[in-house]
């Protein structure tokens, strides 16, 4: 195997995420290496990654499933990660074709532009609730009190859960997505007494949906068909535990993330203030600035030589879009936050067949989060100074005080 030793980093190294990712370190790599080798000295018994780093090999890795596999592999660079491989690969985000096309063909219907666009009354009433509670409060925490309560009580309101259990949906995300912080790190038994738990809460409901069809997802997963399939009730609970993850850890970390930034830049939040016709084009450029996963991982199905770099069957892949989203050759000033830049990103998946379902979702969310935030507190302040998940598969504050 051929490896590349210009540069020496490891990018599993927590230290270097300590504020956010390693941009520098990713403008070197794109610079002097795009196609890296890092041995995993976080984690001793598990083989080195590949790196991709730029915007283009990104994007061919992404519409190539059959060169870069999800189904290989987990979509977490250690394979010991919070949830077993075992259970990972039954997630539709670590599929192949034909098995992948089957899956997202009965979730499809549900998460369609005008089916999302449905919602968009409840989610306002869900974001005006939260904010006016930080309003009234005359502060709070962005992260806790908006960007967790709202995605959680969203994809809450489609899967048809119970709001009592908001809060235990973002602790089981947090457990799942966040699994190198110590705060939310697991023992293994405490992991599977959650996955219990889960089961104890979802198959039971999955039961009634059978029985007595409502209007929700849950519902709909129940009972979609493709060609007279349909899916087991396990199929079902591991796409609700994908749904709840992605349905609240990503968008609450692009709003966050996002109105951290324009605290920081006055002028662009007012701007946003006194136009909003513009905050859907700076919802497309937080997507791009702050995507909510740096990552996300395959695994080579066949030997292929990629800028000079040997990559070996089976050998594991990462696709960082925290870094093709910065590739200078595409983006102007790929390193300044503008509000008022034409929109083009690496986010959802950058194209091909694991394209996000929840794009239409998270930007529903988003752009009406945005427009009651500068509406109903337009004049909030940090309050002390925020504090990051310990992640680098997750681009996320953990704390974001804000006070009147």
């Amino acid at each position: 195997m051929s490896h590349d030793t210009n540069l020496s980093i490891d990018l599993s190294d927590l230290t270097l995420w300590a504020d956010g990712p390693p941009h520098d370190l990713f403008q070197a790599m794109r610079r002097e290496s795009p196609v890296h080798w890092t041995e995993m000295s976080t984690y001793e018994n598990e083989p080195g990654f590949w790196s991709l780093t730029r915007h283009a090999d990104i994007r061919a890795a992404n519409m190539d499933w059959e060169t870069y596999s999800s189904s290989l592999g987990g979509m977490m660079l250690p394979d010991e990660s919070a949830v077993p491989m075992d259970l990972q690969r039954e997630v539709i985000i670590s599929m192949d074709p034909p098995r992948h096309t089957r899956v997202k063909g009965l979730f499809q219907r549900a998460f369609t532009p005008k089916a999302i666009d449905a919602h968009a009354a409840e989610v306002r009433r869900i974001v005006i609730e939260a904010i006016d509670r930080v309003a009234a409060q005359g502060g709070g925490d962005l992260v806790r009190d908006v960007g967790g309560p709202v995605t959680s009580r969203v994809i809450g309101s489609m899967l048809g859960t119970a709001p009592s259990m908001d809060e235990t949906l973002v602790q089981w995300a947090n457990v799942g997505l966040a699994f190198e912080d110590p705060e939310y790190r697991p023992s293994l038994e405490r992991l599977y007494e959650l996955v219990q738990e889960g089961g104890e809460y979802v198959l039971p409901l999955i039961a009634e949906r059978r029985a007595e069809p409502q209007d929700d997802l849950l519902t709909a997963l129940a009972h979609a068909e493709v060609d007279g399939d349909r899916f087991s009730d396990m199929e079902i609970f591991m796409q609700f535990g994908i749904l709840i993850a992605g349905g609240t850890d990503s968008t609450k970390s692009v709003y966050t993330n996002g109105m951290h930034a324009l605290m920081a830049d006055r002028a662009q939040l007012d701007l946003l203030r006194r136009d909003p016709s513009r905050i859907p084009g700076a919802v497309e450029e937080m997507l791009r600035y702050f995507p909510a996963f740096a990552y996300m991982r395959r695994t080579a199905s066949r030997d292929l030589v990629l800028h000079g770099q040997e990559i070996r069957q089976g050998d594991k892949v990462a696709l960082w879009y925290v870094s093709g989203n910065r590739d200078e050759t595409v983006y102007p000033d790929a390193d300044v936050f503008d509000v008022t830049r034409e929109p083009a990103h690496q986010a959802f998946g950058a194209g091909g067949r694991h394209f996000c379902l929840g794009a239409a979702l998270a930007r529903l969310e988003l752009r009406i989060m945005l427009e009651e935030t500068l509406a109903r507190i337009p004049d909030l302040q940090p309050a002390g100074e925020p504090t990051r998940t310990r992640s680098t598969f997750l681009n996320q504050f953990k704390t974001l005080p804000v006070t009147l």
